[in-house]
């Protein structure tokens, strides 16, 4: 074992710049792929298929995608490819300015359809929604949302496929693995263990790496955090509808969110806590914003809207 193990230490301490090189632009290259060829991968894996056949995406639903569009300014010359998807809330990725374009996903239940048809299957997490349920006439509610509120949701997906959100988002992990390899050698060299035994040297390593990581974990979710802050921030301000439609938006989200907690019994309160959010997966991250905390800092914004004086 002693032999191919010293021969890979070996290995890496030659060639460490060019393999870290790689490996970093590997990391961003792998996180930019999914926006560099959108399609048709997300609309594999998003595509809302009723019937077994995709759905097309219908002239309301078009006209509500133009209609943000226009709001918000975008060059008539980038390219975007709506299409209609299963989840509840917008999907996209790509890039307009790209030839591949960015494509977004409309919910289904956008057009009301879905949520109006007792006959038509809806499963969550698993379980089937009964609509003739409480908790079930809670949940269509929550996914009936106004034009101004469908027009907020739709327009933070293009905010941040217009600002290439993407490529900032795959900065921390190369930057961090960039960082802990300097900071190792350059620590490993300065405490003398180059020239001690391997075994120290590896279990310095180790620390290393998972200090790195847990500089990662903090600088991806802070970026995710100030991003989907900003995001919010600027949707609303397109005008006070928008910004009234992005409190029904979180507000609708929460409610529905308490639907499916009440349903799904003691699945549901390990899925969402007593005021609607998601419950963190991981005890030592939080990786998105609180609904509740997005929904206050739009309501911030529309009462500024109101009230421009006072902001």
């Amino acid at each position: 074992m002693a032999g191919p193990l010293w021969r890979a230490a070996a290995f890496v301490q030659r060639h460490r710049t060019g393999l870290l090189v790689g490996s970093c632009a590997g990391l961003f290259g792998a996180q930019v792929s999914y926006h560099l060829f959108p399609d048709p991968v997300v609309r594999w894996l998003y595509q809302y298929w009723p019937q077994g056949q995709p759905a097309a995406l219908s002239p309301e639903l078009r006209g509500l995608f133009q209609e943000v569009l226009h709001d918000l300014g975008v060059p008539s010359g980038h390219c975007y490819k709506p299409f209609i998807t299963f989840t509840f809330q917008p999907v996209s990725a790509g890039s307009p300015r790209l030839p591949a374009g960015a494509v977004v996903g409309i919910p289904a239940t956008f057009l009301g359809g879905l949520v109006t048809s007792t006959e038509q299957p809806v499963v969550v997490h698993g379980q089937r929604v009964d609509w003739q349920s409480p908790a079930g006439a809670r949940l269509r509610d929550a996914l009936t949302l106004s034009h101004d509120a469908q027009k907020f949701a739709l327009a933070k997906e293009v905010v941040y496929l217009e600002s290439s959100a993407a490529a900032l988002q795959a900065l921390p992990a190369p930057a961090c693995l960039a960082a802990t390899w300097a900071l190792s050698v350059g620590a490993k060299q300065a405490l003398g263990l180059y020239g001690g035994p391997m075994n120290l040297r590896a279990a310095f390593n180790l620390v290393a790496a998972v200090a790195g990581f847990v500089a990662y974990a903090f600088s991806t979710d802070s970026l995710t955090h100030a991003l989907e802050a900003w995001l919010d921030r600027r949707a609303a301000s397109l005008s006070t509808a928008y910004a009234q439609g992005g409190v029904e938006f979180y507000e609708k989200i929460l409610s529905g969110n308490l639907a499916v907690r009440s349903a799904l019994g003691p699945h549901g309160e390990q899925l969402y806590t007593p005021s609607g959010n998601v419950v963190p997966r991981h005890w030592f991250r939080i990786k998105h914003l609180p609904y509740t905390t997005r929904r206050d800092s739009v309501l911030q914004v529309w009462r500024a809207t109101l009230n421009p004086s006072h902001s």
